[in-house]
């Protein structure tokens, strides 16, 4: 972007701002980061209450905001030792890779199915967090971030956390320990029952739930609803040897399931969660890499009809039904975005959008805005 651009974009996200909803709970014990040419130009910033951050925003507008994980009597001291460590929230960022400029976002629905899973099954399931406690947000562009903000976990270290990560990623998970024989004769194939808690509860209920959907996904023998009702009776006994397969076919069919177990797309690289230091994306602010607000999911329902590309658009907000001329720069494959499907488009062309999609391709560096 040029300064002209930037200047653009800088007045519509302060335009947004003003009305922004903005939740930071514990603000006051928060460090703050803020950049304009890469994600972090500058940190070690507090603010007293959200009126104040609010002012900063609509007044100086960086590009990227962020806030600590942390809580600190001294947020806004240097060097770190200094700000006096109080605790932290436990934050998950999920997060998609592909490959190509714009590969991450046709594929954010399976980052989708992987923060229900993460929500439903290892934050309230597995950990006991209750809904209240938990936050959760459009990362703004290729993601979620869950935010656990329960004080039980607060006084957690790197270490604990790492352990939390490696858990939900299923990190050494050897599904094949959870069946064993009995002494008896012949002996009985002992496994999970689908009422359990954690993996093995979630191992017991997907196979149970494949057999009624594609049965012969793991056996033909299983067509015969007979054979398959007798098999499914016994896996919710705990007992898996009601059916003719053997011990190492079974476990060989059962090894889908149990690699879909885990939550893959958990960001481990930028060690987010157990990085006490870390720095994250501030909740209903604006990602200057695609101008998309990094939306605030307020309650668990409405995560299944939330599409990123569409409800988290800054003209949802401000500026309605405007429109922005721009010209391409370089090639741009077809995408789904506000509700539509957009381009493929071509370098040199020009197109005329409403003003979200047209602030998307240019802070991507895909166009430059025209001016009429």
């Amino acid at each position: 972007m040029n300064d002209r651009e930037r200047q653009l974009m800088a007045r519509i996200f302060a335009d947004y701002y003003e009305i922004a909803d903005i939740e930071i709970p514990g603000i006051e014990k928060r460090e703050f980061g803020i950049g304009n040419f890469k994600k972090i130009d500058a940190r070690h910033l507090s603010f007293a209450n959200v009126q104040e951050f609010r002012r900063y925003l609509t007044t100086n507008t960086p590009f990227f905001v962020s806030h600590s994980t942390s809580y600190y009597d001294f947020p806004g001291a240097t060097p770190i030792q200094k700000k006096q460590w109080r605790g932290a929230d436990v934050v998950f960022d999920l997060d998609i890779h592909a490959e190509g400029k714009y590969g991450a976002f046709a594929k954010l629905d399976q980052v989708k199915a992987d923060l229900v899973r993460l929500v439903d099954d290892f934050m309230i399931g597995d950990f006991g967090i209750k809904k209240e406690d938990l936050a959760i947000a459009f990362s703004g562009n290729r993601g979620y971030h869950v935010h656990i903000r329960d004080n039980r976990y607060h006084p957690l270290g790197g270490d604990e956390r790492r352990e939390l990560v490696d858990y939900v990623m299923g990190r050494g998970l050897d599904y094949t320990q959870f069946f064993s024989y009995t002494d008896t004769k012949p002996p009985r194939l002992l496994g999970p029952k689908p009422d359990e808690g954690g993996y093995r509860g979630r191992l017991a209920r997907g196979v149970i739930s494949l057999l009624e959907k594609d049965p012969k996904a793991i056996s033909r023998i299983f067509a015969d609803q007979e054979k398959r009702e007798f098999f499914i009776g016994g896996i919710r006994e705990g007992n898996w040897s009601r059916t003719s397969l053997k011990f190492d076919d079974l476990i060989k069919r059962a090894k889908p399931i149990a690699d879909g177990l885990a939550v893959q797309s958990v960001d481990t690289d930028a060690g987010v969660t157990q990085d006490l230091s870390k720095l994250i994306r501030v909740p209903n602010t604006i990602h200057g890499e695609t101008g998309f607000i990094a939306r605030l999911i307020k309650d668990r329902a409405d995560i299944d009809r939330f599409d990123p590309m569409k409800d988290a658009m800054v003209d949802m907000q401000v500026h309605h039904g405007e429109t922005m001329m721009v010209l391409f720069t370089e090639d741009v494959p077809a995408l789904s975005i506000g509700g539509e499907t957009m381009g493929p488009f071509k370098k040199d062309e020009r197109k005329e959008f409403k003003l979200g999609i047209s602030m998307f391709y240019v802070l991507k560096g895909s166009a430059s805005v025209v001016i009429r």
